[in-house]
């Protein structure tokens, strides 16, 4: 496991929040951090009130702590989820708080739910742990060898819950290791809508604080946890109490308003239906005279409840508004008289912004209908397995860079503000046709953190029996989706056992093949980072890992490090199911590489994250538009021909160059319908269709790599073909996709000029003082934007010179010199950019 190599014995868990990794000792973002605050504030203070048993704080961490030293020593950590299916009481209380303290997330499962219930959510959160309270069946008194899940599918151990002398920690047993503020805290299933929403403890740390101090909740006050198990609503209650130092308590029978009347709690939480019940009690305002605060939340709160809870109690109200996307509630209205018709859903939560945008993502005004999409530190971190994260959280096209945003799927308008209120939003109603809106505006989405192949895999799991790759040499080969994703999850599972993990890089030095693909989707599901071999020369890398490769192919006289040899290895002791996150030797982050690459005569290795990887791929598919519909001909070595087509169902066709003739031969044969080319492939492709009537009618789209074209090869392309060229700038360090016009003039300049409109990059023309240039005059072109490299990954002294801090951009924001003169045109309104091509003399001459 990756989150602690030593072993040593159990850690109390007061010293654990002193020795996690910060330089305060504590990572204060997170929700142990928050709770062993309280514990510190007032050990005695009580925690948790079931009936007529009461724990205090100091209590509920003796516990944990002795229970989370047993989880940690059964695999629990960060990056895992343990499983927690408890009922309603004490011991599960304990039980989410020894999970946070093993660093794993958590997930609630309702012991009463049906089998097949809580075997779909099983399923769906693919725990490491399920903790029970099953007795168990062998000498061990903590471990049920049963060890499996109710669906079947899934190996794990259950633990019982015990306390006190009962559940001594293992000799010898692991540290404690903690969760850092960007670790997993807990999920949210929904088995109906097959989700399970990951939320980082830096924005469930972030919610419960803006929610106990807008509601004013801490010593003193009691909530009550009444909401049902495996619900949001029910982890928000406990929260709410055990992170402010309140006091959670449990409901008595099953009848809510004697629970509330005989548990004197002062505060919580109701949907309309229940708030709306209570009120009409006849002897409502006795029964309800502990409440300080109610918050109502679920659904739109009508006017005539509230009116009717301020008849019979005194408490504060709130309408509250969120979802498990968002970590919970993160908009609230306080109602009070003045609320006579309509209750507003309210303002926003701290650091949290909300956006009400029309069908083309951009701002309504205000009173007009829109989409409300919430983004800000309070945003989940995705869905398990991301299916869904790429149409839900899309990158914020105003915000600043791998800023995201979450798309409700709720109407909403702004209220203007007037005399007795301030500018809140009012529902309307909900989206009907999301699906279809989202197929319009694939590339200004897209989820910045995403890992690379995350869209792969959800593809593989809905279409594994479509063709992904086809290989057209002799006959052809061609791997299913299904094929291609467990063939590449064996592969990874054994570079993983061979200590493959994020920063390490991994030789792919395997010709133009199926295999090919397998060894470099490998790498990246193990969390390596794939250095590219171009025509079996190996590139000056430092420290790699391994060399994957083919039988024939011979290293050692260069690199002495193992090699995996993946059409000899034996791979069938491997599972070929999905990888789970727990398997890999560390997280795999955005920030981490998906690769090394080494230009032609370059010395210097150039870094791409996974984050910047996805943007450049996300914004290329925005010019591309391919559906599981298209075929894809991939002649050259660039490695988003690999990933931009398989991420969309559509099927890839490789090739190594093949003359013009060939070329149009396979175009027809397979109905290429995206092709890349080199300027010099294209013009020759162009010179061979000249005077062939519709010779290739299947070609929509195509993309230069490299050098930009000329007026001249621009028109001859466009007489021969209908496809719409796209110029692919594609440093390493940084990429621009430029789109040609349709058909220059005859009078047109050389080189003419390229439109630039990616919403996820931004280029400059700047003189030597880093000042914008006029239009028509030269200066350095400049890239910025999610899409740049890390930097040169064993040279940081030229990483500061080419990657400089950005001037136009918000604080921390790069931007890439990359070496080349370049002007604006004026084109009736709008600006074209023309590149030169040439070093600017007036500047350091760059490597």
């Amino acid at each position: 496991m990756s989150h602690t190599n030593s072993v040593t014995a159990a850690v109390p868990f007061d010293t654990l929040g002193r020795e996690l990794p910060n330089e305060d000792g504590r990572d204060p973002a997170t929700l142990l951090a928050a709770f062993i605050d309280q514990v510190a504030d007032d050990p005695d203070a009580l925690a948790v009130v079931d009936g007529e048993r009461a724990l205090t704080y100091a209590e509920v961490a003796d516990r944990a702590e002795e229970l989370a030293a047993v989880l940690v020593e059964r695999d629990a950590g960060p990056e895992t989820t343990v499983a927690v299916c408890l009922p309603r009481s004490a011991e599960l209380v304990v039980a989410v708080h020894a999970v946070i303290a093993s660093g794993a997330a958590f997930v609630l499962l309702d012991p009463d739910a049906s089998a097949d219930l809580r075997a779909r959510t099983l399923a769906l959160a693919a725990p490491t742990l399920l903790l029970t309270g099953t007795v168990p069946t062998s000498a061990d008194p903590g471990l049920d060898t049963e060890s499996t899940t109710e669906d079947g599918a899934e190996q794990t151990i259950s633990v019982q819950v015990l306390t006190g002398a009962d559940n001594p920690p293992a000799e010898g047993s692991r540290a404690l290791p903690g969760p850092g503020a960007d670790n997993p805290a807990y999920l949210v299933v929904d088995p109906t809508a097959s989700t399970a929403v990951v939320i980082g403890h830096r924005a469930a740390h972030a919610n419960s604080v803006w929610r106990y101090r807008m509601c004013g909740i801490g010593a003193g006050d009691s909530v009550l946890w009444h909401a049902p198990l495996g619900s949001q609503a029910a982890i928000g209650e406990l929260l709410l109490a055990l992170q402010s130092g309140a006091a959670l308590v449990l409901p008595v029978g099953d009848n809510l308003a004697e629970a509330i009347a005989e548990t004197r709690v002062t505060t919580a939480a109701f949907d309309p239906v229940q708030l709306a019940e209570l009120t009409e009690l006849p002897d409502a305002e006795e029964l309800l005279d502990s409440l300080r605060v109610v918050l109502a939340r679920g659904a739109t709160l009508p006017a005539r409840t509230a009116a009717a809870l301020r008849s019979v109690s005194g408490a504060t109200l709130w309408q509250v508004y969120g979802r498990p996307e968002t970590a919970g509630e993160v908009v609230a209205h306080e109602v009070t008289g003045a609320d006579l018709e309509v209750v507003p859903l309210g303002c926003a939560a701290d650091d949290v912004e909300l956006l009400v945008l029309d069908e083309h993502l951009e701002p309504v005004a205000d009173g007009e209908v829109g989409e409300l999409y919430i983004s800000g530190v309070q945003l989940a971190r995705g869905y398990l397995g991301r299916q869904a994260t790429a149409a839900t959280f899309l990158a914020n096209p105003i915000g600043p860079v791998d800023d995201r945003m979450f798309a409700t799927g709720d109407l909403v308008r702004r209220r203007p503000p007037g005399e007795g209120w301030a500018a809140e939003l009012e529902y309307v109603g909900r989206v009907d046709d999301r699906a279809d809106r989202y197929a319009v505006v694939p590339a200004r989405g897209g989820l910045p953190g995403e890992l690379l192949l995350d869209e792969f895999e959800a593809q593989a799991a809905a279409t594994p029996f479509d063709p992904a790759v086809v290989h057209a040499a002799g006959s052809g080969s061609i791997i299913t989706y299904g094929d291609l994703d467990r063939r590449t999850n064996q592969l990874a599972r054994h570079l993983t056992a061979l200590g493959i993990g994020p920063e390490c890089p991994v030789l792919v030095d395997i010709p133009c093949s199926i295999e090919l693909v397998v060894g470099v989707y490998a790498v990246l599901k193990a969390g390596g980072a794939v250095v590219p071999v171009e025509a079996g020369v190996l590139p000056p890398v430092v420290g790699p890992a391994l060399i994957v490769t083919v039988a024939g192919r011979e290293h050692t006289a260069v690199y002495d490090i193992p090699r995996v040899v993946i059409d000899d290895v034996t791979l069938s002791d491997y599972s070929d199911e999905p990888i789970t996150p727990a398997e890999r030797r560390a997280p795999v982050l955005p920030q981490h590489p998906a690769f090394v690459l080494y230009p032609r005569g370059a010395g210097q290795g150039v870094t791409v994250s996974h984050a910047a990887a996805v943007h450049r791929i996300t914004a290329m598919q925005s010019r591309h538009g391919l559906t599981g519909r298209d075929v894809y001909l991939h002649q050259a070595t660039e490695w988003h021909g690999y990933v931009l087509p398989l991420r969309v169902g559509a099927t890839v066709v490789l090739t190594e160059p093949p003359d013009p003739a060939r070329l149009t031969d396979l175009i027809a044969t397979y109905g290429i319908t995206a092709a890349d080319f080199t300027p010099q492939r294209l013009t020759e492709f162009t010179e061979h269709l000249t005077g062939v009537a519709d010779g290739v009618p299947t070609l929509r789209s195509a993309v230069v790599l490299g050098a930009p074209l000329s007026a001249a090869q621009i028109r001859d392309f466009a007489a021969v073909s209908a496809a719409h060229l796209h110029h692919d700038y594609g440093r390493a360090e940084a990429t621009v996709t430029l789109t040609y016009p349709e058909g220059p003039r005859a009078d047109s300049g050389e080189p003419p000029p390229v439109r630039v409109r990616e919403w996820n990059r931004r280029v400059y023309v700047l003189d030597a003082r880093l000042r914008p240039t006029s239009p028509g005059v030269a200066g350095e072109l400049y890239l910025s934007g999610a899409q740049l490299a890390r930097g040169y990954r064993d040279d940081p002294t030229v990483t500061a010179e080419r990657f400089v801090a950005n001037p136009f951009g918000i604080p921390g924001e790069r931007m890439f010199r990359t070496g080349e003169r370049a002007r604006w045109e004026i084109d009736g309104t709008t600006a074209a950019l023309v590149r030169l091509g040439t070093t600017n003399p007036t500047r350091k001459a760059l490597p």
